[in-house]
């Protein structure tokens, strides 16, 4: 047997790095996030301390939805900052009369946001962007109609 030609190879060749060894992508991935925490964490103390400090039913200084001073229609998002000032407060009944549909996809969007466990798997599916357009289009369309139960979801 020619030892040039030798086809088998009996040497085991590195699939990937080892455990201890951080590759680039790995490096810039953890980069990255910790750049947005740095950067998005204080934004948001911030913007809870606002709307904590000051209810937006009262105070001039949060704007007004614009779809809804345009077309008199509420959107998917109308009624959000005044659901998030009664959250910080802990009101939780009044949070769900201004958006209900933000209220209860919180606790969903945070576990899917934590980047494990069965809602983030959900999450990673094909079909969830779809449902999700539904959800958000079926709300939108049932908040705007004037009977009784759909009322009950326009933000009052």
């Amino acid at each position: 047997m020619n030892p040039n030609t030798d086809t088998t190879s009996f040497e085991k060749k590195p699939s990937r790095p080892s455990e201890g060894a951080r590759t680039p992508r790995a490096t810039w991935s953890f980069r990255l996030k910790a750049t947005a925490l740095l950067i998005g964490l204080p934004i948001a103390a911030a913007g809870a301390y606002l709307l904590f400090a000051f209810n937006p039913a009262t105070h001039t200084g949060f704007p007004p939805c614009l779809f809804h001073w345009l077309t008199g229609l509420y959107c998917p998002g109308c009624g959000s900052t005044r659901a998030m000032h009664q959250l910080l407060h802990l009101h939780f009944l009044a949070a769900l009369r201004f958006n209900s549909l933000l209220v209860l996809s919180l606790p969903i969007l945070g576990l899917a946001c934590l980047g494990r466990g069965p809602v983030y798997r959900a999450f990673l599916q094909p079909v969830t962007p779809w449902l999700a357009a539904i959800i958000l289009i079926a709300y939108w369309i049932a908040r705007n109609i004037p009977y009784a139960p759909f009322s009950y979801l326009a933000p009052h």
